[in-house]
């Protein structure tokens, strides 16, 4: 129990979709989270605190100090995370770090109690949106034609390996925080979403699939990641502009991104 005259301050911390908070006590920092209320009826919080677990037992993230039924959270923070700046995590002994992370993770022979199901997550974001735009219905059956006969080879993937939700603790290791998508999936998506949110130029993204080990064969699923995490995330976006008009940059960012990311698709692999 955390008695409020033993705090020693709370301060407001930045996120996309939840509310964080650093929070001091008796000599101890820790992140607060309260989520988002928009996202309840899209994220399974038994499966995401079931997942952090195992990523924890993994020793690819931190453990819960406090976890409700609720999704409220608490876990350890880590000063040396301040220091982990977007210019920093694309040097050459981070993206080393952070192949050797996603590596270790898609490696472990562990299994999450869940599948991702892409379309079934689009399904909540259209059903959340109650009206889709004309030009997402097009993009939604281009996918669906690039996808036909993906492989189903699933490991234990993060699903939003995004910059903000790498820490690193005061040794330096670098983890992964909030397992609110996580699944099983395929690795490809973890590369794809990081490599897609950093801007990672066309060297910097060599060097970590080299780090990674990604097999040359896996380069068109890579590629086909990057536009259904596009189109996922825009759909995700529409739901934040709801309430949030302000969203409508980040929307047209990853619509445009898709737009130039599937003709470059088609010229490379075709449209089959």
């Amino acid at each position: 129990m955390f008695l409020i005259e033993e705090l020693i301050y709370i301060k407001r911390l930045g996120g996309l979709t939840n509310l964080n908070f650093l929070v001091a006590h008796k000599g101890q920092k820790y992140v607060l989270r309260f989520p988002a209320h928009e996202f309840e009826d899209i994220i399974n919080r038994h499966h995401e605190k079931e997942n952090q677990r195992i990523a924890a037992e993994i020793e690819v993230t931190v453990g819960n100090v406090v976890f409700t039924d609720e999704g409220i959270k608490m876990t350890p923070y880590y000063d040396a995370t301040a220091s982990l700046t977007r210019d920093l995590i694309v040097s050459s002994e981070y993206l080393e770090k952070i192949a050797g992370v996603l590596s270790t993770l898609h490696s472990s022979k562990r299994e999450f109690p869940n599948r991702f199901n892409y379309w079934g997550e689009v399904e909540k974001y259209k059903i959340a949106l109650t009206e889709i735009p004309s030009l997402y219905v097009l993009l939604e059956e281009r996918l669906r034609k690039l996808m036909q006969g993906e492989r189903q080879e699933y490991v234990p993937c993060h699903m939003d390996s995004v910059t903000a939700n790498f820490i690193q603790n005061d040794a330096k290791q670098l983890l992964l925080i909030d397992w609110e998508y996580s699944a099983n999936y395929l690795p490809e998506w973890d590369l794809a979403a990081f490599i897609l949110e950093r801007e990672l130029n066309e060297q910097q993204e060599q060097e970590l699939l080299s780090y990674y080990g990604l097999p040359a064969t896996s380069k068109q699923s890579l590629d086909l990641q990057k536009l259904k995490s596009d189109f996922l995330w825009s759909l995700w976006s529409l739901v934040k502009e709801i309430e949030d008009p302000s969203f409508e940059q980040y929307t047209a960012k990853r619509t445009e991104r898709l737009l130039e990311g599937l003709e470059q698709y088609y010229r490379v692999y075709g449209n089959n």
